[in-house]
Formats: C-alpha cells, sequence, structure tokens
C-alpha cells in the first residue's frame, strides 16, 4: 500500500536529515498543503517538504532556495523571522523523490491573533528591512501559479469556470501594469496565517512566496479577510496606499487563493468545500 502525501513526506525527511546527522525519533506533521511541514522530533529542527507546490511550480528548488536566503538575510538584520535551521547547510535537499528545506522550531505559544496595529506596523517594519536585499527577486512570482494551474489537465473545473477564471487573470493583471508600481521586496504571501506567536514575539516565516512588486500585494492579505479592521491595518502601516491599486490586488489574491484551494480539493477533501465557495465566486464578476 502506498503512503500518503504527509507520511511519504515525513519519512523523506526523516531519511534526509539522518544523513546530515540530525537524529528524529517521532516525525510529527505540524501541517499538509501546499508544503508539508514536519517536526523531527526531539530535534528542533522542522522540514518543509514539497508537495502540492511541485503541481505548478516547475523548478521548486529555485522557491525554496530564494525562501532560505531571503530568510538568512533577514535573521542577520535582526527581523523577527523564523531562522534557516542552523543544524543543516542552509540549501534545499533532495530525497526520495522530495525537495526539502530545513528550519529552526519554534514552540508555538499559543496566542489569540495579532490586532491590526500589530500586523500594520510589523508588515510596514518587514518592508523596511527587505528594500536592502541585494539579490534579484521575481516580479509577484505567485500570480504565475494561475495560468500554470490553468494549463494542467484539470479534473474538478468545468471548461465554463476553467474559462472564467483565464478571463478574470487577464483583466485583473492587466489593472496592474508594472509601471504602475515601484519595485519593493516583499514577504509575498503576508496573511496572518504566516505570523506565528513564539514567546512573547510575533514572528513571520513562510517566505517562498518572496517576490518584488507594490506593497499593496501584501497589504491585500492582511486588508481582505474579515478577521481584520483594513482601515486600522493600513493606518497602522502608515504609507499612503493607492485604493485602486490596493481593490485590484485584493482581488488577484483571491484569485491566487482560488485555483490554490481547487490544487488542494485534488487530494485533501477536507479543502473541497472551501475551493467550492471560491470558485463560486469567479462565475459572475467581481467589480
Amino acid at each position: 500500500m502506498s503512503l500518503s502525501v504527509p507520511a511519504a513526506a515525513a519519512r523523506a525527511a526523516v531519511s534526509v536529515a539522518a544523513g546530515l546527522g540530525v537524529a528524529c525519533a517521532e516525525p510529527v506533521v505540524l501541517a499538509d498543503g501546499a508544503n508539508v511541514i514536519v517536526h523531527l522530533s526531539p530535534s528542533p529542527v522542522v522540514a518543509k517538504v514539497a508537495a502540492s507546490t511541485t503541481a505548478v511550480r516547475a523548478d521548486g528548488a529555485a522557491w525554496l532556495q530564494r525562501e532560505l536566503e531571503v530568510a538568512r538575510f533577514l535573521t542577520r538584520s535582526g527581523a523577527p523571522v523564523l531562522a534557516p535551521s542552523c543544524e543543516v547547510p542552509a540549501t534545499v535537499h533532495h530525497g526520495h523523490g522530495h525537495l526539502m528545506s530545513f528550519w529552526t522550531y519554534l514552540e508555538p505559544s499559543g496566542a489569540a491573533l495579532p490586532d491590526e496595529s500589530t500586523v500594520g506596523s510589523m508588515l510596514r517594519d518587514l518592508h523596511a528591512a527587505l528594500r536592502p536585499y541585494p539579490d534579484p527577486v521575481p516580479v509577484l512570482a505567485p500570480l504565475g501559479d494561475i495560468p500554470a494551474f490553468l494549463a494542467r489537465p484539470q479534473t474538478r473545473l468545468s471548461a465554463a469556470d476553467e474559462s472564467a477564471l483565464a478571463k478574470a487573470y487577464t483583466r485583473l493583471t492587466a489593472d496592474l501594469p508594472p509601471t504602475s508600481y515601484a519595485g519593493q521586496v516583499l514577504h509575498g504571501d503576508a496573511g496572518l496565517g504566516n505570523l506565528m506567536a513564539a514567546g512573547s514575539r510575533w514572528v513571520w516565516h513562510d517566505f517562498e512566496d518572496t517576490c518584488s512588486g507594490p506593497v499593496a500585494w501584501d497589504l491585500a492579505a492582511l486588508t481582505a479577510t474579515r478577521r481584520l479592521d483594513s482601515s486600522r491595518v493600513l493606518a497602522a502601516y502608515g504609507d499612503p496606499i493607492d485604493a485602486g491599486q490596493l481593490h485590484t490586488c485584493q482581488q488577484l489574491r483571491l484569485l491566487n487563493l482560488t485555483i490554490w484551494y481547487a490544487l488542494y480539493a485534488e487530494r485533501l477533501p477536507e479543502c473541497r468545500q472551501r475551493a467550492a465557495d471560491l470558485l463560486a465566486t469567479w462565475r459572475t464578476p467581481l467589480s
């Protein structure tokens, strides 16, 4: 019997880690989605093993390596970020058909969600810390996942739904030409889910989608959620934001979320209702 995706990922992570001198008595799967996240207990090491990402990202290793390099840069600057593991080389590793990287394990504190003042000011400070980043990064890299997903043979999307998503992508990207903004190195996926409470502080993690683009792209992740008051987030961020650009980025992020949930739904039954709800939003064009 074949192993499940998370079980296979955990086995690969344990094997690769062992070859690097990291002992693991009991791997614990912390998350399963775009990647499988595995705590290599009792070692203070977490493996991030590519899972669904390989379906839409031809060179997944480049994304993971860029994430490691950005996190190392930010760690050296003193920014509150999850650091790559110091137990193994900070590079992408391969094993048993899997790509993976290794990170420092932080015990979650179980704190409630951060408030608008916290997330807005933390994103402003993160953007400031990223400005001197010396290496080139792709422009709005996560947007490429949308045409990559639509180019795959679909198992759960109707032709009408594929067409609606493709038309939305064309329309929205036309509203966000590169000439409309100055490039800023971004987190790329700066939602609440990528802030973790560790001890007495919050830390950013999951920089796999790091890219350059308008700051509105990162702000869209925090202002489109109903869990936060968008006006208070923007006030805490401080810098003026073009309202039209922010609206376009919010819709593009929603489109990006739609294709990711459609991808998750192919192997994760618990994601299918959310995937269907997101897909339904594009059957009537958003304004």
